[in-house]
């Protein structure tokens, strides 16, 4: 009995002892995105061995990468690729379906991230009427600024608009992109009446100027490129006024032609670097009390991939550029803030399909989708239905009918739907297609019809949803584009580095939408309201 009650002593007493212990709750300084706009999976290993030691070399191995990070749903754009890695959903859910859709009640196109109730700031031009307006859920950076009751600070950078407006969410304090018509970063009336002072100092240095002062040579002797295609070949195309597509590229020339070419070479990667190392400086990111974010996107690889092709030098150079790129920021990261007191994370927004006509010359499977079949449909409806503008838009996803039309003339829509997707299973490129009347239906599927069904959101898609064959793609011209439902375009990097995070990887198979909850939990912060996925926490603390 007295041994009892001498242990109950013991633990009552430290029972008392811890509650009167205050605990704090930990978290990092500072959370860097890092979203590289078509990055395969397998570049992280196609040019490893000429990586340095602290780009793309330290991230996997001083942080946990998860080696089998898949997009879930089609299809693979940018701006559903960043919205659905900040919202922790898919275009079901966050509604962007895809960079820009036919609005049924506009009877138009709209763009992601239009929005003309806004003002340019920094520019006058159209570049700057851009906001998150049609962005459906919160984000990692909303919930981050909900939970310290708008205490951090969140800032996010892209060259292109949407791929800064998006994962700054709907509270960012500031969202910067590049406007090509002044070569400045810009903003809009939705985060700021007027860019502040080191955004201005910032501009007025001219470093796209600079930048591209000369021309754009192999970083390594071009000889030990023996991971690309040679040079000089029909897969690419050229630079505006270039005459062929090889190195080196007189972009020192070129540049007066181009309004965009600081976004089309490594240079657009320096650029944003240096300017994610402004922002750190200029907005005292983790300097207070609570958890800032930084929110980059690396736009030119994007443009790089797609005038280049995905075996093209061009593209191999961009990456072991991009790779002291993020040497120079993780460098400086580590020099300033300490790597255990931020949390870094990388990934990509879609891969890219190898070229058609290198398909065609190596023997491979594919082709080109062809406006020829949407004229084939008009041509049959008309046959079915009587002569109408049966066909209000249509490309290699989405048809989008005449709804009026079919009431007037008595057709039920999911007749129609129906009839439509019938009819394109007879042409080649066409894997597979859905209606909406069966999506929306809400039956959960497999396959191919799981990727429809994640990126169908009612009000914004079509009334057909299509999944094109492997590596068929609705591209008319040299270089690679994006868009499938396969490995080549799903399957992205995703690693993590820094506070709290133990060398290690994984093999499980996850999804896109997994990384904004991993990220909430290592936060102790609420999920974006959206959530789908699921956090792989437990995976790293393993």
């Amino acid at each position: 009995m007295k041994i009892i009650k001498l242990i109950t002593l013991v633990l009552l007493s430290s029972n008392l002892a811890w509650a009167q212990k205050p605990t704090v709750l930990k978290r990092p300084k500072l959370i860097v995105g890092i979203v590289v706009d078509q990055m395969r999976y397998d570049y992280l290993f196609k040019y490893f061995n000429k990586y340095s030691e602290t780009g793309f070399k330290r991230l996997l191995n001083e942080g946990f990468n998860f080696s089998n990070t898949f997009y879930n749903y089609v299809p693979t754009y940018t701006a559903p690729g960043h919205a659905s890695i900040y919202t922790g959903t898919t275009p079901a859910v966050n509604g962007i379906i895809s960079n820009e859709w036919y609005s049924r009640i506009r009877g138009k196109s709209m763009y992601c991230v239009g929005d003309t109730t806004v003002k340019p700031v920094g520019t006058t031009s159209i570049s700057g009427k851009m906001s998150p307006k049609n962005l459906l859920s919160t984000t990692i950076t909303d919930e981050l600024r909900l939970h310290t009751n708008f205490k951090s600070k969140v800032i996010a950078i892209a060259l292109k608009d949407r791929g800064a407006i998006l994962p700054g969410g709907h509270t960012a304090n500031a969202a910067y992109w590049h406007d090509p018509y002044l070569n400045k970063w810009i903003s809009s009336t939705y985060y700021m009446d007027s860019l502040p002072q080191w955004v201005q100092v910032y501009n007025a240095m001219k470093r796209p100027d600079e930048l591209l002062s000369t021309p754009w040579q192999t970083l390594l002797p071009i000889t030990s490129y023996t991971e690309s295609t040679t040079d000089d070949n029909r897969y690419e195309s050229t630079y505006k006024n270039e005459l062929r597509p090889v190195f080196p590229h007189r972009v020192d020339t070129l540049r007066n032609s181009d309004q965009e070419l600081i976004r089309r070479t490594p240079a657009g990667n320096v650029y944003t670097k240096e300017f994610a190392l402004a922002a750190l400086k200029g907005e005292e990111l983790g300097r207070s009390e609570g958890t800032d974010f930084l929110a980059i996107s690396f736009s030119s690889p994007d443009y790089i991939g797609h005038q280049f092709g995905i075996n093209s030098i061009e593209v191999e150079d961009n990456y072991l550029r991009l790779d002291k790129d993020l040497s120079d920021l993780i460098d400086h990261l580590n020099i300033n803030y300490g790597k255990s007191n931020y949390l870094l994370f990388l990934t990509a927004d879609h891969g890219a399909a190898l070229n058609v006509d290198f398909c065609d010359d190596h023997d491979l499977p594919g082709g080109r989708y062809k406006a020829v079949v949407e004229d084939s449909l008009k041509k049959y409806l008309n046959l079915l239905h009587g002569d109408g503008n049966w066909v209000l838009d249509a490309n290699s996803h989405q048809i989008y009918l005449n709804r009026s039309l079919a009431s007037e003339k008595q057709v039920e829509i999911c007749v129609l739907q129906n009839e439509v997707a019938t009819y394109l299973l007879n042409f080649p490129e066409f894997a597979f297609a859905m209606t909406a009347c069966e999506l929306n239906k809400q039956i959960l599927r497999d396959g191919l019809a799981s990727f429809l069904q994640k990126g169908f959101n009612p009000q914004a898609s079509g009334d057909v949803s299509i999944v094109l064959n492997p590596a068929w793609m609705e591209w008319g011209r040299p270089g690679t584009t994006h868009g499938a439902a396969y490995s080549y375009d799903t399957h992205v990097p995703w690693i993590m580095y820094g506070w709290n995070v133990n060398a290690g990887s994984t093999h499980t198979k996850v999804a896109i939408e997994d990384i904004a909850p991993t990220i909430c939990n290592f936060l102790n912060i609420g999920y974006p309201s959206g959530t789908t996925g699921t956090s792989r926490l437990y995976e790293i603390n393993k």
